[in-house]
């Protein structure tokens, strides 16, 4: 069963083929894109996990370490 996103998708497509016969399903992609708000709300899966921040993210896992025993190693950014 296609996603809510690829209907909307295929919607902008044929509205744009049938201005335009030359109407390519990229421009469709961005056009798209460009229109999302008019898509609605999308249904979000019950299993999507919350995001974490960087920040707290590197905090849980010092914590982590520390609590273990570990040494924590910091890694160089390049």
């Amino acid at each position: 069963m296609p996603s809510e996103w690829n209907m909307f998708v295929k919607k902008i497509y044929e509205e744009g083929h049938a201005k335009n016969p030359e109407y390519k399903f990229k421009q469709a992609l961005k056009d798209a894109s460009r229109r999302k708000s008019e898509m609605g709300h999308m249904k979000k899966s019950k299993t999507a996990k919350k995001s974490i921040s960087r920040k707290s993210r590197s905090k849980t896992r010092s914590m982590s370490m520390s609590l273990m025993g570990g040494k924590r190693t910091r890694r160089r950014r390049h």
